[in-house]
């Protein structure tokens, strides 16, 4: 799994819109989108998602079930 779809499965489960990263991070919605997506790879996005509690072992932890 891509490191945005694990951000959005994150962001999702805590009950938050696309709009409610691009408020806090002051980027517009296609940006947040295009995280999601793996189309950038905006750090200052991703740190949105840390600061609510995704963690890098949950990050490996997606990405070792996805790899069996």
């Amino acid at each position: 799994m891509k490191l945005g779809k694990i951000c959005q499965k994150f962001r999702k489960e805590l009950g938050y819109l696309q709009r409610d990263v691009a408020k806090d991070t002051g980027y517009s919605v296609e940006n947040v989108s295009a995280f999601e997506r793996g189309i950038n790879d905006n750090s200052l996005i991703l740190l949105w998602y840390l600061s609510k509690g995704l963690t890098y072992s949950d990050i490996a932890r997606c990405i070792k079930t996805c790899m069996k």
